[in-house]
């Protein structure tokens, strides 16, 4: 899973951070040592799992210096039994997170989480402590111990003990607190661990602490290992988040100020590109006018330029166009008369484009009704007419069939 995290640590009155990934906003994880947090195993009964903080809720207000706050309790389920759950209740006192708030204002960061980093610690020990036998953990930071006892994995008893304090007895106090949850088990080790940065900070005097069970020393090669195991457990379900409630507060207010600041960016940039849309539109619209107004004068000329030269074409082409002229067409006509059918007038016009009234018209009689249909036909097939319309054959005074023939360039239909 690819992880962007932005994780602070505030220790010994002072904040360091580290990134994982590329974040890209001012929010980080913070991680606490446990003498800044109230952390107490806790056992839920099972009539109480659907409100489990309330009924933990008596127990770390019992533990807070400040009683008459109101803490915003964190639960982790460790493990699930018949009478119910057991779990690791974590909770920032407000009251004495002041320094903490301050730091995180100067560098500008805005927390989503708290977490232990003890817990962020054992995930960089644990190659090293991964048996299944019960085990205590010593874990040595700038200004406190945290003290761990665990049953395989599974944490019994967590707290915090001052350098000043009597270290085997806070030992045996938090083993009975492991019977507790546990029940009865021999310590197999104690393990006591730190990194180098803290080395010498807080004396532990192992050769007391081996009175107890074997006591093996474990150093802690990378500085932030806390920190990186802190930012995994971020992207895991169910971990502790001991976020006051006015800090979530002012999380959203200040996620929702800068969703508001990037859609209002975007609008802003909306809405110039419409300004300069609305006033820069008449322009271009004029622009684009005139230059469609020069196209239209140069294709004008082109147009006129083409069409002179058409006419001219067609002028030529009607001159020269011999098998239409009238002549032609008269010897057409006669070679395809038949006998017995005597022509009274002939009417031709030439063609000519544009006009509809171009053609031949023919009248005459003929001895029989017969041959003037023969003739029409041999009309027809001379292909040259693209309409020829017969008027009769109708009888006349002198015992002949009368007719005309309209034989037309143009059809009416495309006139």
């Amino acid at each position: 899973m690819a992880m962007d995290l932005k994780v602070a640590a505030f220790e010994g009155g002072s904040l360091r951070t580290i990134s994982v990934g590329k974040p890209s906003s001012s929010e980080a994880v913070l991680a606490l040592p446990i003498n800044r947090l109230l952390v107490k195993m806790v056992r839920i009964p099972e009539e109480m799992r659907e409100n489990p903080v309330e009924a933990i809720r008596g127990e770390l207000q019992a533990i807070s210096p400040f009683p008459d706050e109101v803490l915003t309790i964190s639960l982790e389920t460790v493990r699930e039994t018949e009478r119910g759950l057991v779990a690791i209740a974590a909770a920032l006192p407000e009251s004495s997170a002041d320094d903490i708030a301050e730091a995180l204002d100067a560098a500008k960061l805005n927390v989503t989480r708290v977490d232990l980093m003890a817990i962020g610690t054992l995930r960089a020990l644990w190659s090293g402590i991964s048996s299944s036998a019960r085990k205590v953990v010593i874990i040595r930071a700038v200004d406190s111990l945290t003290i761990i006892v665990l049953d395989g994995d599974e944490p019994l008893s967590i707290r915090a003990v001052l350098p000043a304090s009597d270290l085997k007895r806070e030992i045996m106090l938090s083993l009975i607190e492991a019977e507790d949850f546990g029940g009865e088990r021999n310590l197999e080790k104690i393990y006591v661990a730190s990194s180098a940065a803290v080395m010498g900070e807080i004396e532990v005097d192992t050769a007391s602490l081996a009175t107890i069970a074997p006591v093996e020393e474990l150093s802690i090669a990378d500085e932030d290992a806390a920190l990186h195991g802190v930012a995994e457990r971020s992207f895991e379900e169910g971990t502790l988040n001991a976020l006051p409630d006015t800090w979530r507060e002012v999380l959203e207010e200040t996620r929702f100020k800068r969703t508001l600041n990037k859609y209002l960016g975007a609008f802003g940039a909306l809405w110039i590109m419409i300004m300069a849309v609305l006033i820069g539109l008449p322009f271009v619209f004029g622009f684009m006018t005139d230059h469609q107004k020069s196209l239209s004068k140069a294709h004008q000329k082109q147009y006129r330029s083409v069409l002179a030269m058409k006419e001219k074409v067609n002028l030529v082409r009607k001159y020269s166009d011999h098998d239409r002229g009238a002549l032609e067409i008269m010897k057409a006509i006669s070679d395809r008369l038949p006998q017995g059918i005597e022509l009274n007038s002939w009417n031709f016009k030439r063609e000519e484009e544009g006009r509809v009234d171009t053609g031949l018209k023919i009248s005459g009689e003929a001895t029989d009704a017969s041959l003037i249909y023969k003739f029409k036909d041999a009309v027809i097939e001379m292909d040259v007419f693209p309409e020829v319309n017969l008027n009769g054959p109708s009888a006349g005074k002198n015992g002949k069939q009368r007719f005309d023939l309209d034989c037309k360039f143009v059809e009416m239909e495309d006139r």
